[in-house]
């Protein structure tokens, strides 16, 4: 007995009825909602009168009916942000109805432990129905038209774990992705929130900010496309899943396409010249080195964008303005293309008159030139897949030939000899400098990015630069300077090595089994560099707006290629006049672009806007017209800075006439215009572009 503040006394009768009234009270707020499996309700028994107690029965109270936190027993769910939404289901056929059961229904059924949800996964989801009239949820009672529904059952949403109740509609759930996680180390060079992410709950986080001008690929590795299944990709940027190459890739890349011994010939071209042996080692040094600025930045520009080279030229000279270098790339290529097939054609018939194997050179000349423009076309069609691995072959092989073919004929080297040859002007090395630039860097400088556009982004862009630039380098430093090695040590063959490097070998007395090495030698690194050209000149086609498609405008473009071949087979003899006549006077305004190009890629902190290198209206305007101006002035200027021997470029070195110098002779014999034009375009974008590229690069933002 309790005494109140009004000094009433109450039973314990009372009170137990006052508070169950204030927990029905409070429990009539929650949700009943009636289960497939109902615990069975036991009839309530009545409490036996306390023997000490000394007044009217008292009602047994259940503690579970109190708001109090029940103990933790068998598996509990897991709440989690997805919760899938369920069907409604269908109505079963009518039942007889069963009594309302006094007991409070449970909101989830028991679930066995085996389809309990585990750490990290989804809630199981109730799927409820409204309950029909007449049930033990809504004592209304119902019409004789409406039949009544079935109990609620809950269904619990865990697919696949748990299966599908019978009768019931399919369960909708939302897909919460992999319950695994993110792999660790994924995109690590990118500081965003994707960066290094650990665990294994999938638990809801925002999305990861990237910056427009990087790229993120998520699950798993690029795959390499199948080496026989034509290369997709054009002018577009290159599929991240496709972009497998490493930066040590580019090395072989590049290697098996200037391994050719036909440098051999650009070295005794030298040493024609007057250069003594450390003049000509000066001479290829420095060629060497300046070839690393067009081909290590156009390899960089490449990895950026994941387009061609002439595709990446558009933010230099405009989306339109564009047209005049890309046409200027495409007569580079064709030249050089047609240079390599004669020279494919001409050293096999070379090597079988001089082995004594034809009486004619013209019959083996035609096979080798069918066959070298058919391998090349085949594999070029293919594209990039099937190009790396026939570059990776021919590199082994071209080592090991070039290594062969100096062990053969290391013991007809000089030394002493070769020291002793005097120095000529020093005038003379910038002639050689610019020879040897003009064969490996200005060659190759429009076809850099084609290559390094299967880069990984997430690879190292100055390990690419060094990888390629070595790779492309580093064959014809050794062959170049070798050729002047033994030109120096042989006098009266620097002529013929210089005309015709494979009778020159021929001559110097190899052993019986020699020709076939040096056919192959020969002839492998030959077709490897025509593969690159014939497969950046589709990619080139396709910039000028001949949109065939990449592998059918490197059909069309080996057509003129095969062609230029013939007529060079059929008029041409001697390779002096071929490296030192018409290449140079391409290399002023491929320098001229070089410069540009190049000072620009030096001035750029942000990546290329790809979208708009593709149409107009985008970051890039239509037309840069200072850098056109300036590609057109440093062409003019160059032109009249070079001098060459052949009577229709007999115009050039108007400058130095007009300044009463002879362009056959010192200065006037030296070629400096490539240089001046190199220099002019890279002071331009230096001097009055920087403005140019930041509002492109804000832009892009």
């Amino acid at each position: 007995m309790e005494t109140g503040s009004d000094g009433d006394r109450h039973s314990d009768d009372e009170l137990a009825s006052a508070l169950e009234e204030e927990v029905a009270r409070i429990t009539m707020a929650i949700p009943v909602v009636s289960v497939e499996q109902e615990r069975p309700v036991e009839p309530e028994q009545p409490d036996e009168p306390d023997e000490d107690w000394v007044g009217p029965p008292t009602q047994a109270i259940s503690f579970e009916d109190l708001p109090v936190r029940r103990p933790v027993e068998g598996p509990q769910p897991t709440f989690s942000a997805w919760v899938g939404a369920a069907a409604p289901q269908p109505p079963e056929p009518p039942q007889p109805p069963e009594p309302p059961a006094p007991s409070r229904a449970e909101p989830l059924s028991y679930v066995p432990p085996e389809l309990a949800p585990r750490d990290s996964q989804p809630v199981p989801l109730v799927a409820e129905v409204p309950p029909a009239a007449g049930t033990a949820l809504d004592p209304e009672p119902a019409s004789e038209s409406v039949e009544p529904l079935p109990p609620i059952v809950p269904v619990i949403a865990m697919a696949p774990s748990l299966p599908q109740p019978t009768g019931t509609a399919p369960v909708v759930t939302h897909d919460v992705g992999p319950l695994g996680g993110t792999p660790d180390h994924i995109d690590t060079d990118l500081h965003d929130d994707a960066d290094d992410v650990r665990g294994t709950a999938p638990t809801p986080r925002a999305s990861p900010r990237v910056a427009l001008d990087e790229t993120v690929l998520y699950g798993a590795e690029p795959v390499p496309a199948p080496l026989f299944q034509v290369e997709e990709a054009d002018l577009e940027p290159t599929a991240l899943d496709r972009r497998v190459g490493r930066a040590a890739r580019l090395f072989w890349l590049w290697f098996a396409g200037t391994s050719s011994l036909i440098s051999i010939g650009v070295g005794a071209t030298l040493f024609t010249l007057g250069l003594s042996l450390r003049q000509l080692l000066v001479a290829t040094l420095v060629g060497v080195a300046l070839s690393f600025l067009p081909l290590g930045l156009g390899t960089l520009a490449g990895k950026w964008s994941g387009q061609p080279t002439m595709v990446v030229s558009r933010a230099t000279f405009g989306v339109r303005g564009n047209a005049i270098p890309t046409v200027l790339a495409l007569i580079t290529k064709l030249f050089w293309g047609a240079v390599l097939l004669w020279l494919a054609g001409s050293a096999a018939g070379s090597l079988t008159v001089a082995g004594g194997w034809a009486h004619d050179r013209a019959t083996p000349t035609a096979v080798a030139l069918l066959v070298a423009i058919l391998v090349a076309g085949v594999v070029a069609f293919f594209g990039y897949s099937l190009v790396a691995r026939v570059q990776l072959i021919l590199t082994i092989a071209s080592g090991v030939l070039i290594a062969v073919m100096v062990a053969g004929t290391w013991n007809k080297v000089d030394l002493a000899r070769a020291l002793a040859v005097p120095d000529a002007l020093w005038t003379h090395v910038v002639t050689g400098a610019v020879l040897v630039f003009s064969y490996l860097g200005l060659a190759w400088a429009m076809s850099s990015a084609e290559v390094a556009r299967y880069q990984r982004p997430t690879s190292s862009g100055g390990a690419a630069m060094l990888w390629a630039t070595f790779g492309a380098a580093v064959p014809p430093f050794v062959l170049v300077s070798y050729g002047g090695l033994l030109a120096a040590s042989h006098p009266g063959l620097a002529e013929r090595l210089a005309s015709d490097p494979v009778a020159g070998f021929v001559s110097l007395g190899l052993p019986w089994w020699y020709p076939v090495p040096l056919l192959l030698a020969v002839g492998l690194s030959l077709i490897s560099a025509l593969v690159l050209t014939m497969y950046s000149a589709g990619f080139t086609l396709d910039a000028l707006g001949v949109r065939l498609g990449r592998q059918w405008s490197t059909v069309l473009a080996g057509g003129p290629i095969a062609l230029a071949g013939i007529v060079l087979a059929l008029t041409v003899t001697d390779l002096d006049s071929v490296v030192r006549g018409v290449p140079t006077a391409l290399s002023v305004p491929v320098a001229a672009w070089t410069g540009l190009f190049a000072a620009e890629t030096m001035l750029r902190v942000r990546r290329f806007h790809q979208p708009s290198l593709l149409a107009s209206g985008g970051v890039y305007p239509d037309w840069r017209w200072v850098n056109l101006g300036m590609l057109v002035a440093a062409t003019v200027i160059g032109l009249g800075l070079v001098s060459s021997d052949l009577p229709w470029l007999a115009w050039e070195g108007y400058l130095f006439r007009l300044l009463g110098i002879d362009p056959q002779a010192g200065i006037g014999a030296s070629n400096i215009g490539v240089i001046v034009a190199l220099a002019l375009g890279l002071l331009t974008p230096l001097v009055v572009g920087s403005r140019a590229v930041r509002r492109q690069e804000q832009g892009a933002a």
